[in-house]
């Protein structure tokens, strides 16, 4: 596919056709091309009437988490042709990687698209973005202080770019779901991360770690060791901490936060109560510094509308006004769509190449 994918892009182009095709996969939905390039780009096959033709090519896009891979396969609009969702290699490291490429190859069997032109990855960790490492990544082992996306460039066989998931969802909503000029996408599961978009660009911060929203000292002692290894804010949000403390209630053991949720447990709803009063003061604190004008709520326990109904209940007291808090419409895409998204910026990256 990396020689299929070859003759699409630089080699074959002229300038002026990679400079419109640039603009074409970077700018507006509603950009045509005309003059010098245009109709290089139409025989090319990457143009119909002006516009970029979506299956000229595909993209390929992959959310790791700690426990779960999601990746799919689309055409340059996003849309889905090919899906595969699994467990995380528990080996990490080149296991990881290796697993990428089957993802892979067994979404291009299955989808029979055009070529594979970019791949996009977000893993729940902080990448640099002046050297490309990644870091504070516990869940996964063996890639910490790599550049991962030099590594997995070379067993993929196209460009790669590599972010961190929450970034990537705020991108993917951005993208294809709730849109604003400034937002924030807040995802609470297993863990609590944010991605922020400021002025139309994504918030990263010097060091790629802008959002760890985890270590907020909301809920608990930031100071307190016992924190240390997920934060003070994560420790009290968490899927995990919700059953413990269910449990510590005197709830019935062994219970998932989803069972939970079906549930009309007086105790557990005691406790949706103080979650949202921690995630209102997440959402004062976002406010207070970057002013979004909205937040998408995500993640298996985020998303649940019920939660934020809450939240929002609980803003609505203060006597400012506070963002619009949404319930992602992505789902459980958000995620991998931004990866999507980021592969195809690595194809208009790599079209500027020399």
């Amino acid at each position: 596919m990396t020689a299929a994918g070859a003759s699409l892009t630089r080699p074959h182009l002229s300038a002026a056709a990679r400079s419109q095709l640039f603009d074409l996969l970077t700018g507006d939905e509603a950009i045509t091309v005309a003059g010098a390039g245009a109709a290089e780009l139409a025989q090319a096959g990457w143009t119909q009437s002006g516009r970029l033709r979506a299956g000229a090519a595909t993209l390929l896009g992959c959310d790791v988490g700690g426990t779960k891979v999601h990746s799919v396969l689309t055409d340059l609009e996003g849309r889905c042709l090919a899906e595969v969702y699994e467990a995380t290699d528990p080996k990490g490291g080149a296991a990881l990687m290796a697993q990428l490429l089957r993802h892979r190859e067994k979404l291009l069997a299955k989808a029979g698209a055009g070529p594979l032109m970019a791949a996009g990855i977000g893993i729940p960790g902080v990448v640099d973005p002046k050297t490309g490492h990644v870091s504070r990544m516990p869940n996964i082992t063996g890639l910490n202080e790599t550049n991962l996306a030099a590594r997995l460039s070379g067993v993929l066989g196209v460009p790669v770019a590599v972010e961190n998931d929450v970034n990537l969802a705020v991108q993917g909503e951005y993208w294809l779901g709730h849109r604003a000029g400034c937002m924030a996408f807040l995802a609470l599961g297993t863990g609590i991360g944010l991605g922020q978009i400021v002025n139309g660009q994504l918030l990263r911060g010097a060091n790629g770690a802008a959002g760890e929203a985890a270590v907020l000292p909301i809920g608990a002692n930031p100071f307190d060791a016992a924190t240390f290894a997920t934060g003070a804010l994560e420790s009290t949000v968490g899927s995990a901490s919700l059953v413990a403390a269910y449990e510590a209630l005197g709830g019935t053991p062994g219970q998932t936060v989803r069972d939970l949720f079906a549930s009309d447990d007086p105790r557990f709803c005691g406790l949706l109560e103080g979650v949202a009063e921690r995630l209102a003061l997440a959402v004062l604190s976002v406010a207070a510094i970057t002013d979004p004008d909205i937040v998408v709520f995500g993640g298996s326990v985020g998303q649940r509308p019920e939660l934020v109904a809450r939240v929002s209940e609980r803003l609505r007291q203060l006597p400012v006004s506070m963002p619009d808090c949404r319930v992602t419409r992505l789902g459980n895409k958000a995620g991998v769509l931004g990866a999507v998204w980021l592969a195809r910026q690595k194809l208009a990256a790599s079209l500027r190449v020399g």
